[in-house]
């Protein structure tokens, strides 16, 4: 854009669109021109048509080269939104990939970390049950000993109850 602007020179990125010689207007003296008026007429119709027309032909060329260069503005527009796409697709590309692995390695991980868990789970519920066993065994073998330990003493207690009832 800035090129085809360097390249005409007159900021509007137009090139000068040349005149044809019958487009100018030139006065004409008051005497000359009632004559020529009357034999002219269809003459100069026919210049102001032919104006007119040139007029309409330049304005449509105009227009139509704004469109073009509007056209060229977008085109460049959507190519350098194209670029930064492209650039931001070049960096994040590799972040994804990284990204992924270190999903997958967080993945296997937790895999791992589950299985442990479900190991030491039930090692928990074994351990739990045994703990229970010894709990039970302890018990019994505590009233086993209060028995053991009651029996000794009876004959002991027999004993002084018979040498108390001696003495007496």
């Amino acid at each position: 854009m800035e090129g085809i602007q360097k390249k005409f020179g007159n900021g509007q990125g137009l090139p000068p669109i040349p005149l044809p010689s019958s487009f100018s207007r030139k006065n004409t003296g008051d005497d000359a021109g009632k004559e020529a008026k009357a034999t002219a007429e269809p003459e100069t119709e026919d210049r102001e048509l032919e104006a007119k027309k040139l007029r309409r032909v330049l304005a449509s060329r105009q227009y139509s080269q704004k469109y073009r260069l509007k056209q060229l503005h977008y085109i460049m527009q959507l190519e350098t939104e194209v670029k930064a796409l492209q650039a931001e697709v070049a960096i994040m590309s590799p972040r994804i990939k990284y990204a992924d692995c270190q999903n997958s390695l967080l993945r296997a991980e937790n895999g791992s970390m589950k299985q442990k868990l479900s190991a030491f789970s039930g090692e928990l519920t074994f351990k739990e049950a045994q703990y229970e066993e010894l709990k039970r065994e302890r018990q019994i073998l505590k009233q086993l000993c209060i028995m053991y330990n009651q029996q000794q003493e009876q004959p002991k207690l027999v004993n002084n109850l018979n040498q108390r009832f001696n003495k007496m």
